[in-house]
């Protein structure tokens, strides 16, 4: 029994709402100074976006920590408020399914859970992007040619072929012959099968994990080459996320959650107002 009310009790203080108000106060603060180190500071943060949370945490970050301490709390803060949210949303939950028979029917009831839905939409988002910065890994500076590849953590990567658009207008001479659009045709393969996709600037192609991005590529315009046929390649950067899974489950819940949200205003909430506002308009004699 004494174990029980330790975590009833604890239970009540993580959702508390006045912990909510802390935590969110701290994180303001927090951000504020987060925001002064960063403006002096920025070339420190910027491994973080290559490395990896955790490589950076273990070298420039804990190295310097006069400099990166914000970040750590604010990891902390993030966590704490993510821990709140979920007591809070819980609780709120549970007090719904106890008193459901006070609903006319089970979709409104159903309809009702919209914005706890959401919450948990987010907390998984959360924990996505937690899990990214634990656990991703990042490999720069991968070059591939034509009909070459190159293997990362298991997966074969080729280079097929690249579809090289070059301006050929009049109004801009200064871009005649220059490169203003490319795509690559690549082919993953690993002991589980293949898949033939094409990535460009801002269009990445996702296999097993791994997402596989543009970052340079060869010729930039016709006849570079020193006289001869121009030399193709690519250079890409190849990222293992495995938060992406959360992500894309938390924004799929969230939709969700918002559908439901949107359909209790339309449905239940707006017509009830507006039956209440309706005054009966007896018949004249």
């Amino acid at each position: 029994m004494a174990v029980m009310k330790l975590v009833s009790r604890i239970w009540q203080l993580a959702g508390n709402i006045y912990l909510t108000m802390g935590i969110i106060g701290c994180m303001v603060a927090d951000l504020v100074w987060g925001y002064g180190k960063l403006k002096v500071h920025q070339d420190m943060f910027i491994p973080i976006n290559d490395r990896g949370f955790t490589a950076w945490a273990a070298t420039w970050g804990s190295e310097s920590l006069a400099i990166t301490l914000w970040l750590f709390i604010l990891v902390g803060l993030m966590a704490l408020l993510s821990i709140n949210t979920f007591v809070c949303t819980t609780d709120r939950v549970f007090t719904l399914v106890r008193f459901r028979y006070r609903f006319k029917s089970w979709w409104r009831f159903c309809l009702r859970l919209g914005p706890h839905v959401m919450h948990y939409a987010m907390l998984i988002m959360f924990l996505g992007y937690l899990v990214s910065y634990l656990f991703s890994g990042t490999h720069l500076g991968k070059i591939l040619l034509p009909e070459k590849s190159i293997f990362v953590n298991g997966v074969k990567i080729t280079l097929k072929q690249m579809d090289i658009k070059y301006y050929e207008g009049t109004r801009m001479p200064h871009l005649q012959g220059r490169v203003i659009d490319v795509k690559a045709a690549i082919l993953f393969e690993d002991a589980l099968g293949k898949s033939f996709q094409t990535i460009a600037h801002n269009r990445p192609a996702i296999f097993r994990g791994l997402s596989v991005h543009l970052r340079d590529f060869s010729p930039k315009y016709k006849g570079m080459g020193m006289g001869g046929p121009p030399r193709q390649y690519i250079n890409v950067t190849v990222k293992q996320d495995p938060g992406m899974k959360f992500y894309f489950a938390g924004m799929g819940l969230f939709i969700l959650g918002l559908f439901m949200y949107t359909g209790e205003k339309l449905f239940v909430t707006k017509p009830a107002a507006a039956a209440k506002r309706a005054v009966p308009v007896e018949e004249v004699q």
